[in-house]
């Protein structure tokens, strides 16, 4: 039996949600890292950058490289752990313009004008969604969160210069 997304939203109430900009600056160090690969010479750099944009929420903790340097982390609405399926989900309206663009002749104009699109769809809906949730998120029913740190619960005053 599932969980009514009422008590689902009840559980993550105390979450802290991740800050808009923290969100981005993740994805832009994520579009740079799928970038770099993409340049890799042959087949062999696309289908790195592919499953990279692709399968990075499924890494260990639901934490892309550009999630682990902002210190963000994914988590299912359903308080499973992220798996692959989730992340090919929440990630395929960020990979199709790569996808679009190894269309021959029309790719490159259909990748610059639906990754154009998808992108302010993106950032329309993280920022203005109640959740925080843009259409990946919604799809894969995905919540991007603070990691917390165990110097989160000490006080200030007790904490090391």
């Amino acid at each position: 039996m599932g969980i009514r997304w009422e008590e689902r939203r009840e559980f993550f109430r105390d979450a802290r949600r991740a800050r808009y900009l923290a969100r981005l600056v993740a994805k832009a160090a994520d579009l740079i890292i799928a970038m770099c690969l993409w340049h890799v010479p042959g087949a062999a750099g696309v289908l790195a950058a592919l499953f990279y944009l692709l399968m990075c929420d499924a890494f260990p903790g639901g934490r892309s490289a550009g999630k682990w340097l902002t210190g963000l982390k994914v988590v299912r609405v359903d308080r499973e752990g992220m798996d692959v399926q989730s992340s090919l989900l929440r990630n395929l309206t960020v990979a199709l313009p790569f996808l679009l663009y190894l269309i021959p002749f029309v790719g490159p104009l259909l990748a610059y004008t639906v990754g154009a699109a998808a992108i302010v769809i993106e950032a329309y809906l993280g920022f203005y969604d109640a959740d925080g949730q843009r259409a990946g998120d919604t799809l894969a029913e995905t919540l991007v969160v603070e990691q917390r740190q165990a110097s989160d619960e000490v006080p200030l005053s007790d904490r090391r210069p």
